[in-house]
């Protein structure tokens, strides 16, 4: 053992003589080779460069400027308000994602903006929170007010069902409040409101919104840490991207323009009117008789998840378009009863016959596709002989008859009037009167309406198949059925309007009565 260690010791020592006699070679070598030795430097970026980058989402080119980190870094700075908007490699990850990797998310972002962000913006003031909240929805739900996420979360804010009850939406089947814009902004303020005052840290309030406070709370407690760019490392992978995403989104917003990133048309808020409504309405019949767009309606009220509108303890709110609010105003009890008449269709309509209409009243339907079908009628619209099949059952149960229906025709882009009027099978001289038009042209966006002609096969002894057996002349008079209503009779009459029959028959209310006898005047 001894001789063994003699011999270790002495081939360590060795050794180090051998790697100091090395060195010393070594660095002699280096001093002879030096002067003929050139050192090459990394190339230095020369900000800022355009990258021509391409969006696998829409297929499109994109030229990004990119720019000085050190310049991101002010900007960033220059945002900041009450929340944080730190630089760094996790939020420069997603800031290259949204500016190189989807540069049309961003677009989009910009596009939708202007028609949430003075909503949000309203709601954080009067909650005493910070502006910058606002870019949370574009994380969220990319502003789509019907978002639905694969855990069901769903609506601007995306909120899952039980939390969107604590905060005080309602959520049945028939509304879900969740994609309310202004009840659920409200509900997002009070919740983050909430998580804020347990946290006293945005962006651990933020961080717990995505993942849950329960969840934060439990790793700050694991890791004694209450820093969140301390606590950055040790929370879930998903959560972990949000506050940065959120940094990042906020950043493009207010600069992505600089960046070469610009939208195509931004989009504007649709002027509009709220009214509550006490009862029971079937939006189509809404829309039709108060001469507004379904799809208008549908959109300022994406909470609303059909047609129908049930009656509520203490009335509802529904949002309308502007455009036409004052004929609405001027008729509304008329149109609010007619849309509050449910079922009466219902029975009369097969639906083996005719499967797409949806129950509602005075000869009023929606179809699937958003088309209204009304009862007004001209001379031209009538059954003609041998309209009708002329099977056995047909004679006795059903009858063919012939309504009009309505259609909104919102016009694209590089469209023209006679295109238009080809594609309905109708007169372009048709189309001009029903929209008021004394010339051709038409505009990229604008509404038209356009009636078309549709065939419906009915019972026989229904209000719809009696009612289109009336020729559309003016008569003395006319005796009120079951069903009907001053709107429905006016219809039936060319040019006659409520306030025509209000006026020759003394009416000062909006309903009528079965058996009344009705002066129309020629």
């Amino acid at each position: 053992m001894k001789i063994s260690k003699i011999l270790l010791t002495f081939s360590f020592i060795a050794g180090i003589n051998s790697f100091a006699h090395s060195q010393v070679n070594s660095v002699i070598l280096e001093d002879q080779e030096a002067a003929n030795i050139t050192v090459l430097e990394e190339p230095k970026i020369i900000y800022p460069y355009e990258l021509i980058v391409f969006d696998e989402r829409d297929k499109k080119e994109y030229k990004v400027l990119i720019e000085d980190p050190k310049i991101v870094e002010q900007r960033l700075k220059a945002i900041e308000k009450t929340m944080p908007m730190v630089y760094n490699e996790s939020v420069k990850k997603y800031l290259d994602f949204f500016l190189i990797r989807r540069p049309s998310f961003s677009k989009h972002m910009m596009e939708e903006k202007d028609i949430y962000f003075p909503v949000f913006e309203n709601a954080l003031r009067q909650s005493g929170m910070p502006e910058e909240l606002k870019y949370l929805a574009l994380l969220e739900s990319g502003l789509n007010p019907k978002a639905v996420s694969r855990s069901k979360a769903v609506g601007l804010w995306q909120f899952m069902s039980f939390t969107g009850k604590e905060m005080g939406l309602t959520i049945n089947d028939y509304i879900d409040e969740r994609m309310h814009i202004e009840k659920s902004t409200d509900a997002a303020c009070k919740y983050l409101k909430q998580l804020y005052k347990r946290f006293d840290d945005w962006d651990l309030a933020l961080a717990s919104y995505n993942t849950g406070p329960g969840r934060i709370g439990r790793t700050m407690r694991s890791t004694g840490l209450t820093n969140y760019w301390d606590l950055h490392p040790h929370i879930h992978p998903d959560t972990r991207a949000y506050v940065p995403q959120f940094i990042a989104l906020a950043y493009v917003m207010n600069y992505g323009h600089l960046h070469g990133i610009k939208p195509e048309t931004k989009k504007k808020i649709m002027l509009s009117e709220k009214v509550t409504v006490d009862k029971y309405v079937d939006l189509g019949v809404l829309a039709s008789l108060g001469q507004m767009d379904l799809q208008d309606i549908k959109k300022l009220n994406p909470h609303i998840k059909g047609n129908i509108l049930p009656a509520m303890p203490y009335g509802y709110e529904l949002t309308l378009p502007a455009y036409n609010i004052a004929y609405f105003n001027s008729n509304r009890a008329s149109i609010l009863d007619s849309a509050s008449k449910r079922g009466e269709l219902l029975n009369d309509i097969n639906e083996k016959h005719n499967p797409t209409m949806l129950a509602s009243g005075d000869g009023v339907g929606t179809s699937e596709d958003g088309t209204i079908v009304i009862g007004r009628r001209s001379a031209h619209l009538l059954p003609t002989a041998g309209s009708q099949e002329e099977t056995e059952e047909t004679q006795v149960k059903y009858k063919n008859i012939t309504r009009q229906v309505k259609k909104i025709h919102k016009v694209k882009r590089g469209e023209f009037l006679n295109r238009i009027a080809m594609k309905y099978d109708v007169n372009m001289k048709d189309i001009k009167k029903w929209n008021n038009k004394r010339s051709s042209q038409v505009n990229a966006g604008e509404n038209l309406v356009i009636y078309v002609d549709v065939k419906q096969k009915v019972k026989a002894s229904s209000i719809a198949a009696k009612s289109s057996s009336e020729t559309i002349k003016k008569s003395a008079t006319y005796t009120v059925r079951p069903g009907d209503t001053l709107w429905n009779i006016s219809q039936r009459y060319s040019g006659v309007t409520i306030s025509d029959i209000k006026k020759w028959n003394n009416i000062s209310g909006n309903t009528v009565k079965v058996g009344q006898i009705i002066k129309i005047k020629s």
